[in-house]
């Protein structure tokens, strides 16, 4: 009995490295019959070809990385340009508002009702300032943008 149990253990042993060699068998025969297709295809023009063709592709997406970012620094650029062109707008803007309301704010108002003296010697009186001076000859310093209003 204990032949007969030590030849059905040989047995099972045998069947089961029979059973892994035949599998590994049908792994090697499934990769050639693969590999095979590939040499028998008319597309296929060899490993050195696949490598070419696998840079290309690599060398492509680069240039497309590539091209995405000097779009995308581009466009940074330009948004950058219109905030900067905004801004100066804003302050050219804002510049001008302020000189609007000194000048409003400057601004002498004739005497009389909407009416202005008419130019000429006479309209200004005797010894009023003229371009050329005074009848004494001094010279008055021009108006200047001051905030002291003139009695109304």
């Amino acid at each position: 009995m204990e032949n007969v149990q030590r030849q059905i253990k040989y047995f099972n042993s045998n069947v089961s490295q029979t059973t892994q060699l035949l599998d590994i068998w049908v792994r090697v025969l499934s990769q050639t019959m693969h590999n095979q297709g590939y040499l028998q295809s008319p597309e296929w023009h060899g490993g050195q070809t696949d490598i070419a063709q696998l840079e290309g592709l690599v060398q492509r997406d680069i240039q497309r990385e590539e091209e995405a970012e000097r779009k995308r620094r581009a466009a940074e650029m330009e948004r950058e340009e219109r905030e900067k062109e905004a801004r100066e707008r804003r302050e050219r803007e804002h510049r001008r508002a302020e000189q609007e309301a000194e000048a409003r704010t400057t601004q002498v108002r004739p005497r009389g009702v909407g009416r202005r003296p008419p130019p000429g010697p006479a309209a200004r009186g005797r010894g009023a300032p003229t371009r050329r001076g005074t009848q004494r000859g001094s010279l008055i310093p021009p108006a200047t943008n001051s905030r002291i209003r003139p009695p109304r």
